[in-house]
């Protein structure tokens, strides 16, 4: 197994499953079983992110997540408190949710179907755990890469390692829709990953990069994305993150 996996799964210990479990009113075995499912999935889609993302930006997106960070993340209180932070504007749930429409669009709302049914879980727990993970994953990235003293490019090269270990992370009853994905070794998504697709994932990252105070990002990659994506879409996801927390003013760096 993944070191780097290894890693962000003991950020979810038994303590925190049962919490979690009595919070959202499941069965502990439910639960544990809805992780295991979420936390390969969720490592797949930022593999996939690893594979067409610069990875300085990358980087520097989980680096930031990290330190600026208001929860323990190693701490079952800290990772309590981030599914208490709640979906106002700014908050660690609301960024999680931008997380999965960067790696997954609405597709996202099919990995909780599929964990739903294969944990024999609610779909609004599976769908809550899913935020959770995509709240706490980059700083939990950042973390590793600190304590590691991980460069850019390794950061990229341990997660892209992930994709070809995925058939083996996940449970044989999720395999299905992460081939439909492409997140697994040697597959492509059902209708291949676009152009558009490809830029609109790229706009969506730099926008959460800034959403997390990063302001530095290069100007270049900003003209490398935003000229080929609809003013509408742009506006929609500018919109996003204001109602996310956003950056006042981003509108005037374009």
């Amino acid at each position: 197994m993944s070191a780097l996996f290894s890693a962000i799964a003991k950020a979810f210990p038994r303590e925190l499953i049962n919490h979690l479990a009595a919070r959202l009113g499941e069965g502990e075995n439910g639960m544990k079983r809805a992780v295991e499912g979420v936390l390969p999935v969720m490592m797949g889609g930022m593999a996939r992110q690893a594979e067409t993302s610069d990875a300085q930006l990358l980087f520097e997106w989980s680096s930031r997540a990290y330190q600026t960070t208001r929860y323990g993340l190693g701490s079952v209180t800290g990772m309590l408190g981030i599914l208490g932070s709640g979906q106002e504007a700014g908050s660690a749930m609301m960024q999680g949710e931008t997380l999965l429409l960067v790696l997954f669009g609405n597709s996202w709302q099919t990995i909780a179907a599929s964990v739903s049914r294969y944990a024999q879980v609610k779909r609004t727990t599976a769908s809550t755990l899913l935020t959770l993970v995509g709240a706490v994953l980059p700083g939990l990235l950042g973390q590793y890469a600190e304590r590691n003293r991980l460069s850019a490019a390794a950061v990229s090269a341990n997660l892209i390692g992930i994709k070809n270990q995925l058939s083996t992370l996940l449970p044989l009853d999720l395999r299905a829709v992460a081939d439909a994905l492409g997140l697994t070794a040697g597959t492509q998504p059902t209708k291949g990953r676009n152009r558009e697709g490809r830029t609109i994932s790229w706009a969506l990252l730099l926008i959460l990069t800034a959403s997390l105070g990063l302001r530095s990002t290069p100007p270049d990659l900003w003209a490398h994305v935003l000229p080929t994506v609809s003013s509408q879409l742009v506006q929609g996801y500018l919109l996003a993150v204001q109602v996310a927390g956003g950056v006042a003013g981003l509108t005037q760096t374009m």
